[in-house]
């Protein structure tokens, strides 16, 4: 019987044994998939006077395919330490605060270029 016991509590102490590698190598797997999904992410800074869009997470049941689910411009009135920031719609004046990760920079693209005409002709067919 005392031999049966000690053989017991081995593989007792043997199991706990695997069970805690089996704990570690989880923490040391999630410690590594968190590094590589945090070095992805794209840190946003935002400035006060800055031009954003704002994401609508609205849900719609029929949003149309090419519908861009962004809308704005607003313009960056306050950005709060913990992630905030204050933005205003310039069209009504509203002010509100929304998550920085709901907003991405706007690009206003103003391009001047000069127009050239080039006349198309029809290439000579001598075959």
């Amino acid at each position: 019987m005392r031999l049966a016991g000690d053989h017991r509590r081995l593989q007792l102490n043997e199991l706990e044994e695997l069970r805690t590698e089996a704990y570690e190598n989880s923490r040391i797997y999630k410690e590594k998939t968190k590094a590589f999904h945090d070095k992805l992410i794209a840190k946003k800074t935002f400035e006060v006077g800055q031009k954003v869009l704002l994401f609508d997470s609205r849900l719609k049941l029929f949003p149309g395919k090419l519908r861009s689910r962004w809308c704005g411009p607003f313009v960056v009135t306050n950005v709060f330490s913990h992630g905030a920031v204050e933005i205003q719609n310039p069209k009504t004046g509203s002010i509100f605060k929304v998550n920085g990760h709901r907003l991405k920079p706007y690009l206003e693209l103003v391009i001047e270029r000069l127009v050239e005409n080039v006349p198309l002709r029809d290439p000579d067919v001598s075959a």
